[in-house]
């Protein structure tokens, strides 16, 4: 497999595996944690205890049915030649009526296509990635390039995934940090400049911008955008690789608007 080929996979797969990896070690940690507070307050009282798993589960059974009903209500958005949007996440944007596109359902199929060969022989990525589908969204792909071929080209995404609160997921900062950690453990041959906030159709987004040695003399740049709507960690997606490119983007970028 050439490293175009791993980019352009890497591209549409990387977003979704990050969280489902941070997440799993945050779900360790709190699995620990809850041992060891049983062990602690072994000493309470029937009646303490009882009291304690009563509000626990009435807290958790709210929590989950306003979960439900909030992921119930979700939509995967409109695209069309040249044009995607929103009303759930309250988004729009342009991309040249030229590139090629797919909805939420060509994405799913792309995505699971390449997630063998993003997974390899490891079953630990393998799981992370079908842990993670079950929790992402996947909205918008438009590349000016054939979606899923050998070389890469500028292109926008747009994914949404599920967080909370005891994943340690507040802000777009927090996503974007846990997608750094799990790239550098996963050691991919990424530079990474520091997390920065910008507005973006007249949402405040972090922003972290990573760049890749393709092989050939081209430099890959990707920019993540994330911010927390609805209790969803919502993403943009832009790579470019030169000048001609990156104006490109930047036209997409202008005609992002947020409600």
């Amino acid at each position: 497999m050439s490293i175009t080929k791993k980019t352009s996979l890497f591209t549409m797969l990387i977003m979704m595996m990050l969280v489902a990896a941070a997440c799993g070690d945050k779900a360790d940690n709190n699995a620990q944690t809850e041992d060891t507070t049983k062990t602690e307050t072994a000493a309470a009282t029937d009646t303490d205890t009882a009291k304690t798993e009563d509000t626990e589960s009435t807290e958790t059974s709210t929590d989950a049915a306003a979960e439900e009903d909030n992921s119930a209500n979700v939509e995967l958005g409109t695209t069309e030649k040249g044009s995607y949007t929103n009303d759930y996440f309250g988004v729009s944007l342009k991309f040249p009526e030229e590139w090629e596109f797919q909805d939420a359902e060509g994405m799913n199929e792309l995505t699971s296509a390449s997630s063998d060969a993003i997974a390899g022989d490891d079953d630990t990525k393998k799981k992370q990635l079908e842990l993670s589908q079950t929790k992402t969204l996947n909205l918008l792909m438009a590349s000016e390039l054939p979606l899923g071929g050998q070389e890469v080209g500028p292109s926008v995404m747009a994914i949404a995934e599920k967080v909370s609160l005891l994943q340690g997921i507040r802000t777009g900062k927090d996503y974007l940090e846990a997608t750094k950690k799990f790239m550098v453990d996963s050691q991919f041959p990424y530079e990474y400049k520091d997390i920065a906030t910008e507005t973006i159709g007249g949402k405040e987004m972090d922003v972290m911008q990573i760049t890749m040695d393709a092989g050939d003399g081209t430099t890959i740049t990707q920019d993540y955008y994330s911010t927390i709507i609805e209790g969803y960690a919502f993403n943009f997606i832009f790579t470019y690789l030169d000048d001609a490119s990156k104006a490109e983007i930047d036209n997409i970028k202008k005609s992002v608007q947020f409600k």
